[in-house]
């Protein structure tokens, strides 16, 4: 019996042998391996941890002890909930050396190489298990620990951007810091500076803190990727209505108004616009045009009102009974029409509305 465990041990020794043949250890790092490869095919995975970090302390770079631990760490990730992040996180990380390490050598093996590609599969899996552990601590209510492990989460891999964007959402959301929430935000953008959903994120949060011009900054950035999208002009033409740009925010509602003619929030822009800078004839076509699509008080009020300011009395009389055959309780339609009776001598249309207005009062 003594015999064929001397003999598994020396197969064992020279297996461990074969693996490490690229890194240099001392003599008693050789033991140290040696103890921990036997401790980890008995699963005494303590014991082989403790050997195995011993090798580590004499050759920090050595990519077989590297994996073992790895392969520890994420075990007990697994097994262990309460220590899920902190496991899963010094699995990742040695993962992540030894990986490095093999990635060096100029001919590597093919176990070598399946090797490389476990670890791969297996770092992916740790940081997945910190990620996912973050978000339970989230929809639990524990924010701080959510925050905790987002943060572990970015940190170990910088190209992933959904922990960045939880942070985003946290600190903006719920813990009300606008300057951790613009700092991940900005992260965000450095990770995926062509991505159409970030730039709009970016361009909301702006505007959403008065800053319009930063605001109009990303929302035009995001034009340049898709400049048809209604979304993101209407966005634009806010920032350019809030910034006092009115031209300029005309100019845009004319090009969503170019891809969707009949478009009610463009077509109000418009009004508004051409309303304040006194272009009346072209407010009272957008007017007209958005009457065309539906009955409105306000609408019929500023047409109404357009009318008389220039002269045009039979359209007020026109304008004026469509209002008032929309909303019979509104005395204004009335009194329009009344105005417009009177300045076209229509002098039976002025009194028949007289008599209305005087039974509505």
């Amino acid at each position: 019996m003594k015999y064929y465990i001397i003999i598994a041990l020396c197969l064992l020794a020279l297996l461990s042998a074969c693996a490490v043949q690229r890194h240099k250890l001392s003599p008693t790092a050789k033991i140290n391996l040696l103890d921990a490869d036997v401790f980890y095919q008995q699963k005494n995975v303590e014991k082989a941890l403790e050997s195995y970090l011993k090798v580590l302390q004499d050759n920090p770079e050595h990519a077989h002890a590297l994996r073992r631990v790895g392969d520890i760490y994420l075990y007990w990730g697994e097994q262990n909930p309460d220590k899920e992040i902190e496991n899963n996180k010094k699995a990742y990380e040695a993962y992540a050396k030894a990986i490095t390490v093999m990635e060096t050598y100029e001919t590597p093996k093919d176990d070598e190489l399946a090797s490389i590609r476990t670890m791969k599969k297996n770092s992916e899996g740790a940081w997945v298990r910190i990620y996912n552990s973050a978000d339970r601590q989230l929809s639990l209510g524990n924010t701080m620990d959510a925050v905790a492990g987002f943060e572990i989460a970015a940190a170990l891999d910088k190209t992933k951007f959904q922990p960045i964007f939880k942070l985003k959402e946290i600190y903006d959301t719920k813990l009300d810091d606008d300057d951790k929430a613009e700092e991940y935000l900005l992260k965000l953008y450095e990770l995926k500076p062509k991505e159409l959903p970030v730039l709009q994120e970016i361009g909301a949060f702006y505007y959403n803190k008065k800053d319009f011009p930063k605001s109009l900054e990303f929302f035009l950035k995001a034009k340049e990727l898709s400049p048809r999208d209604i979304n993101i002009l209407m966005n634009i033409t806010f920032c350019y209505f809030e910034l006092e740009r009115n031209q300029d925010a005309l100019a845009i509602t004319k090009e969503i108004l170019a891809i969707d003619p009949r478009n009610i929030d463009a077509l109000s822009n418009a009004k508004i616009i051409t309303m304040d800078s006194e272009d009346d004839a072209a407010a009272i076509g957008y007017t007209k045009t958005l009457l065309e699509i539906r009955d409105d008080d306000t609408d019929y009020n500023h047409i109404c009102n357009l009318l008389n300011k220039t002269l045009n009395y039979p359209e007020l009389i026109t304008y004026a009974e469509k209002w008032r055959a929309f909303d019979e309780t509104s005395k204004e339609a009335v009194q329009y029409i009344i105005l417009g009776a009177n300045m076209t001598k229509n002098k039976a249309l002025e009194t028949r509305y007289i008599d209305i207005l005087k039974k509505m009062q």
